[in-house]
């Protein structure tokens, strides 16, 4: 059995989609070396840890819904189903890689962590970190805190993939010959030469995708259902329901994260307390205060935490006290 067939059985076990002649084959290799069993046990424990409801993709669900459904207008250059195959198993190989390094970084949560594989890069921005990558091809990905990006060193003839948790602002270069494919665990989203923004973190009801420049289209991978985005459009995927729903980019959501600015539109206390922790590497201890039950709208450009805590606590009724990396959120008695 060559490696890379295991790859993809290895991937089908643990998302529970293996046939029995599949599980067969994948009970010979465990046994067959005490690495393999390791390897195994290694990935499956991370997946079981890292999402509380696990969604993985596989290579033949990205194979359908990136290469037969693509860009109508790439289809004259698609190649043979056997190359894609070839492309996919790549992939296949890459989200193995993936989940090694993430289960990798999950000790290491107070540094940025970079961990490189002969064919593989992985990038994690711990909270109250950002960072910028230049691609293989000279794209561009800001990466947000709390999040991980992975990504191959050299990209493909045929396709540039690269896979996201949390929140990244993406400016590609043009390649009318290689997609450029982001996969988010639950969408995938397909561009050419544009500058996008996507929000995927554990926390969130939705995946969001916003899109400043060019076009791209925004797939969900278990369903046929797909969007095309236009500048200054959004589409929100809710998790739990599988909807796309499309609306206008306001101009305070062009992604100003990275530019050192939060942008709140009636979002709730724990949303708030959430990416507060998130940017500015802090625990918060909220047992003091009672009253969470609001929603805040706001905007801070690149602002101290107790500046913004200030505001929102004389709009909302709280004071802070801030020692370290501890915040205490107490009940306003004046």
């Amino acid at each position: 059995m060559q490696y890379s067939d295991i790859e993809e059985i290895v991937i089908r076990s643990i998302i529970g989609t293996a046939n029995s002649k599949e599980l067969q084959q994948l009970e010979v290799w465990r046994k067959s070396s005490d690495h393999n069993e390791l390897s195994y046990q290694l990935l499956n424990e991370a997946w079981v840890q890292d999402t509380p409801q696990p969604q993985y993709p596989d290579y033949q669900s990205l194979e359908q819904h990136i290469v037969e459904e693509g860009f109508k207008d790439l289809k004259a250059n698609t190649k043979t189903k056997n190359q894609w195959h070839t492309i996919y198993s790549a992939a296949a190989g890459l989200i193995l890689i993936c989940v090694i390094g993430w289960f990798s970084i999950k000790s290491n949560k107070t540094q940025q962590v970079v961990v490189e594989q002969p064919e593989q890069v992985i990038t994690y921005n711990p909270t109250g970190h950002k960072s910028k990558i230049t691609l293989p091809d000279n794209s561009v990905i800001y990466l947000n805190s709390e999040s991980t990006l992975c990504y191959q060193k050299g990209f493909s003839d045929s396709i540039r993939y690269v896979k996201l948790k949390g929140e990244a602002y993406f400016e590609v270069e043009p390649d009318a010959t290689r997609p450029f494919v982001v996969d988010t665990e639950g969408i995938t989203t397909m561009a050419l030469g544009t500058s996008f923004n996507i929000r995927n973190y554990p926390e969130d009801c939705t995946i969001k995708v916003s899109l400043l420049t060019g076009k791209v289209k925004v797939t969900d991978n278990q369903a046929d259902n797909e969007v095309f985005l236009e500048p200054m459009e959004h589409v929100a995927f809710t998790k739990d329901n599988r909807a796309l729903k499309m609306s206008q980019l306001d101009q305070d959501d062009k992604s100003v994260w990275k530019d050192g600015v939060l942008v709140f539109r009636n979002n709730s206390f724990q949303h708030i307390i959430k990416s507060l922790e998130r940017t500015y590497d802090v625990d918060f201890d909220t047992s003091g205060y009672s009253s969470t039950d609001w929603s805040y709208t706001g905007k801070f450009d690149n602002l101290s935490l107790q500046i913004v805590l200030t505001r929102i606590g004389y709009s909302e009724g709280f004071t802070s006290e801030i020692e370290g990396r501890r915040v205490r959120i107490l009940n306003d008695i004046d």
